[in-house]
């Protein structure tokens, strides 16, 4: 795995445990604490209910309490007047509440919406659901007042929905007297509520997806950043040195050349100028055959080393300029490849920088050698022209051409190098060729700052 994925995945993996955990914690706490709320706001309903039931039946109570407690009127008459009593009150937004009548055999006694009813033994009556309502209800008057849930038809809607019921019990008649409010609304609000929760849980889950998301996007470019950075500062301190290399290494070849060609090729010659004086005074046939020899020899010595020293490092570029280095150059090319050379080289005045002239010329030495292995060209055209503080070496050839993408790639080093060499003093290195077309390398320099006066 690549260095950069690893230290990104280091600074995701805690991130990412974390934030999963802290997320697991808080969707669980916010389930639990929405299921308290939702079971608060229930019973905070239903207790609403209750009171509101209770208060009712007391409200009954004391309708009929004058009636009840009268010891003069006959019961027969008091239940009698206590029945349309009860069977004219009524409450609530649909007239809806209404209040029901039994005795403790489960007879009803009032029952003002379905009066069918009256009359019946209704004890063993079930809802849907299998529940003893009028038995349950019955139980709970008779314990001092109570409630109970079941399911009953709703008049407004003819819908059977959960009823809620409180019953209180008449002593001196054995009667239970109750009423009921339909809570299918309950329901409807406790849903609401639950929709709700459940919405700010999945909003929470998704802010928390959300920042995570985006912590690990900046992270992430945060990361490719640094390792950006210091790739390309590590880029930039290995050209650096790199070229440093290079112009050590062009330091060292032009003290060589210099060393070969003041030093050493001086002594051959003066050598040479002394077996020739030492030949003009020796008369002997054989004695002189070995002295012309010695004399080939130190001369073939001689073009060897400034040969040598010519291809370390051509002193015209040191001594008399770029230009000059450059003629030379193409006239050895010339001599060595056979090839036809156009050349057009004009600057003006001013001595350009080492490193600058050197890397021209190295880049015109290098892109001759490529031509002569490789090109199979038949034509060769070197342009080197100052236009304005700009200077532009151009090297053409119609030779065979190749896939600069495709080379650049697989074995392009010298090609790579000589871009490098070009980028790093400033200028810019271009190379077009095509498979049959020939090619063409240009390089184009800002002189600013890179010529003496």
């Amino acid at each position: 795995m690549p260095l950069q994925a690893k230290l990104i995945l280091l600074s995701l993996l805690p991130l990412l445990l974390v934030t999963a955990l802290t997320s697991w914690i808080s969707i669980h706490q916010a389930k639990t604490l929405g299921e308290k709320e939702i079971q608060i706001f229930e019973d905070g309903l239903v207790r609403s209910k209750e009171t509101a039931l209770k208060d009712h039946v007391d409200l009954a109570f004391d309708a009929i309490s004058h009636i009840y407690n009268d010891p003069d009127m006959p019961e027969d008459i008091a239940k009698q007047q206590v029945r349309e009593i009860l069977s004219k009150l009524r409450y609530g937004k649909d007239k809806d509440g209404y209040f029901f009548a039994y005795d403790e055999q489960g007879t009803n006694l009032v029952h003002p919406i379905m009066p069918d009813l009256i009359g019946q033994n209704l004890l063993h009556i079930q809802d849907e659901n299998g529940d003893h309502l009028i038995e349950a209800l019955l139980a709970q008057a008779q314990n001092g007042g109570g409630f109970h849930q079941y399911l009953w038809q709703k008049p407004s809607t003819g819908e059977n929905v959960t009823k809620l019921s409180y019953a209180a019990w008449l002593d001196k008649w054995d009667w239970m007297i109750g009423t009921g409010l339909y809570i299918e609304d309950i329901a409807y609000e406790v849903a609401n509520l639950k929709s709700e929760v459940n919405k700010n849980i999945e909003t929470t889950f998704f802010s928390v997806i959300v920042i995570m998301l985006v912590t690990v996007g900046v992270i992430v470019v945060i990361t490719l950043a640094v390792n950006l950075h210091e790739h390309r500062l590590a880029d930039r301190s290995l050209k650096e040195l790199a070229h440093k290399t290079v112009m050590f290494q062009e330091d060292e070849k032009k003290h060589l050349a210099r060393e070969l060609h003041d030093g050493i090729n001086q002594l051959l010659v003066s050598s040479k100028c002394h077996l020739e004086l030492l030949a003009s005074k020796i008369d002997d046939a054989p004695l002189q055959q070995h002295i012309a020899q010695s004399q080939n020899s130190l001369m073939t010595a001689i073009n060897e080393v400034r040969h040598i020293s010519h291809n370390l490092r051509p002193s015209a570029l040191d001594d008399i300029g770029l230009e000059a280095a450059m003629n030379s150059l193409l006239l050895d090319f010339k001599a060595h490849s056979g090839m036809s050379i156009e050349a057009s080289l004009s600057t003006q005045p001013g001595k350009l920088q080492s490193e600058v002239a050197t890397t021209l010329y190295r880049v015109a030495q290098e892109s001759l050698t490529n031509i002569e292995k490789h090109a199979s060209a038949k034509k060769v055209s070197v342009i080197l022209q100052q236009m304005g503080n700009m200077l532009q070496l151009i090297i053409r050839d119609d030779g065979v051409g190749f896939d600069v993408n495709s080379t650049l790639r697989k074995q392009g080093i010298g090609l790579r190098n000589m871009r490098e060499r070009v980028e790093f003093i400033g200028g810019d290195f271009e190379i077009e060729s095509e498979p049959g077309f020939g090619t063409e390398i240009t390089v184009l320099l800002e002189l600013d700052g890179l010529v003496y006066g």
